[in-house]
C-alpha cells in the first residue's frame, strides 16, 4: 500500500501536510499558558534548560573537569513570581526529553541519570542549585 502525500502550495514553495501539522502543533505549545518554560541554558552544561523566571549567578558557580568526568555547580536566582512546583513540573518534563532519566526524587530535590552523568536539581526558597557529577 502506498502512503498518501498531500501538499500544500503556498507561492511557489510546497509544504508537506506533516510539516503544516508540526507547525501548528508547535504553535499552540507557544501560545499555551505555562508557568515555567525554557529561555536559555545553563552556561556550563549547554544541555540543561535553564527555566522561564531563573536568573544564572555566573560568580556563584565552577567547573571541574576530570579524568573520571566533569564536576558542575550552577546556581540561579529564582523569580519570587515562579512558583517552586511549577520549576519542578518543568524540569521533571523538559530534562527526560534531553536524555535524563529521573531517579527516586526526594523533598526539594530531582535527580537524574545521563550515561555516566548525574545531575541533581536542588531547589531552596530563592535559588536552583543544579550539580552535575560523575556517576
Amino acid at each position: 500500500m502506498r502512503g498518501i502525500s498531500v501538499r500544500i502550495f503556498f507561492k511557489r514553495h510546497s509544504i508537506s501536510l506533516s510539516a503544516v501539522m508540526c507547525m501548528a502543533a508547535l504553535s499552540a505549545f507557544m501560545a499555551a499558558p505555562h508557568s515555567a518554560r525554557a529561555l536559555d541554558y545553563l552556561s556550563s552544561i549547554g544541555d540543561v534548560p535553564l527555566a522561564e523566571g531563573l536568573v544564572e549567578l555566573p560568580e556563584a558557580g565552577f567547573v571541574f573537569d576530570k579524568p573520571e568526568g566533569r564536576i558542575v555547580q550552577l546556581t540561579a536566582l529564582r523569580n519570587a513570581d515562579i512558583k517552586q512546583d511549577a520549576l519542578m513540573g518543568f524540569y521533571k518534563t523538559s530534562l527526560p526529553n534531553l536524555g535524563w532519566q529521573a531517579r527516586a526524587a526526594q523533598a526539594g530535590i530531582l535527580t537524574f541519570e545521563r550515561r555516566s552523568e548525574i545531575l541533581r536539581v536542588t531547589f531552596t526558597a530563592d535559588l536552583v542549585i543544579f550539580d552535575l557529577t560523575p556517576q
